[in-house]
């Protein structure tokens, strides 16, 4: 399947391992990494649903192909900047093409299993799609530090663009399943399709509730895992073992979600995973130490359960004129938990790293009661 060539060279790109010391060499500042991290954000945020809205008038795949030709291009872009403006332009590409693809690469491998008679399998071949994507970071992230020890930084740079481009090329094998195509004018009502659809649907609502927080907040396990590791004292040797063992043991949830399912709904997995994340926190932040890590690790392993189960539970129920924006408003909606997140973060800092750790799984926690609470009532009524 052309989905998983593209994954796969997506995700092979050994200059995320030397990102920061890359762009430290020329010349890029913290305090301006901070501007281009804001700038990202704020681009992915505005253009999320518009584009989504795209994507179900026109075609999915031409988003998803726009998207990876972007981010080839912020890649290029990298290589040859020696200025804030040039790597602002290169973000500036990366957030537009993260936009571009958000909800289009899902949106199209689901209308093409339900064209075939296979939408009962989404959620297994999401698993493995990410699993191929997983398995490319790692290879990526090792080999990318082999490379930086022998050679100039700008080589793991020219292998991305090889890989990107190759994923582009891939892009444009793919093939558009059948569905009506319009080509009437976007309007606000059609910006604002997916937020609908996703409010006026409660079990959607629940769901997509407990995905953006619970996604929102491992969000800073992979910020900040680093310097927890380096405030309880792990050797500075082990951390290329510790970013590998988060990567790898994500595989078994994004494979074993078809099974669970068996036994119960996603609604009811998706608030066990929360509370378990939640007390995650909780436990780093009140009892930090080297034992933290490999509760980071158990972490990982339920997150890793996570989008596919919240993406079936999403697409088996969105129609397929509005699949992409509804995504795209879900990508739209996990930004702005982000954000959030950042100011609980913030506060928790401003003591220590362990207390930012404590105020997101309290505040997760406190989310989670609320949502088991109103499943409560309701199942009761």
């Amino acid at each position: 399947m052309l989905l998983g060539w593209i994954r796969w060279f997506d995700a092979l790109i050994p200059a995320y391992t030397i990102e920061r010391l890359f762009w430290e060499s020329r010349t890029i500042t913290i305090q301006e990494v901070v501007y281009l991290e804001i700038l990202y954000a704020v681009l992915v945020v505005m253009l999320e649903v518009p584009t989504g809205v795209l994507a179900d008038r026109f075609e999915h795949r031409r988003l998803l192909q726009i998207g990876t030709a972007l981010e080839w291009g912020s890649f290029v872009v990298l290589l040859v900047s020696f200025s804030f403006g040039g790597f602002a332009l290169a973000i500036a590409l990366s957030g537009i093409g993260a936009a571009f693809r958000s909800g289009a690469e899902n949106a199209l491998l689901y209308e093409t299993l339900e064209q075939d008679g296979k939408a009962g399998t989404f959620e297994r071949t999401i698993g493995r799609l990410n699993v191929i994507g997983i398995v490319a970071a790692v290879l990526a992230a090792i080999s990318g530090s082999l490379l930086a020890t022998r050679f100039p930084f700008e080589l793991n740079y020219v292998l991305s663009i090889v890989s990107l481009f190759i994923a582009t090329a891939c892009s444009f094998g793919l093939v558009e399943p059948r569905r009506v195509v319009s080509d009437e004018r976007l309007t606000w009502a059609d910006i604002a399709a997916g937020f609908r659809f996703i409010r006026q649907h409660r079990r959607v609502f629940i769901v997509t509730s407990l995905f953006v927080v619970t996604i929102s907040a491992f969000n800073f396990i992979d910020e900040f895992w680093q310097l927890y590791a380096r405030d309880v004292e792990l050797p500075l040797y082990w951390f290329g073992m510790m970013s590998t063992i988060l990567l790898l043991i994500q595989i078994p949830g994004q494979l074993i979600v078809p099974i669970l399912l068996r036994f119960t709904t996603a609604e009811r997995w998706l608030r066990w995973i929360g509370w378990g994340t939640g007390i995650g926190f909780v436990v780093l932040g009140l009892y930090p130490g080297p034992s933290g890590l490999l509760l980071m690790a158990g972490m990982a392993c339920l997150i890793g359960i996570v989008e596919p189960l919240y993406l079936g539970a999403l697409h088996h129920r969105v129609p397929s004129g509005i699949r992409a924006t509804t995504e795209s408003s879900v990508s739209m909606l996990l930004h702005g938990g982000i954000i959030l997140f950042w100011l609980v973060f913030a506060v928790g800092a401003g003591v220590t790293l362990f207390a930012a750790f404590l105020f997101i799984g309290i505040t997760v926690c406190v989310h989670q009661a609320i949502v088991t609470v109103r499943a409560w009532k309701e199942d009761a009524s």
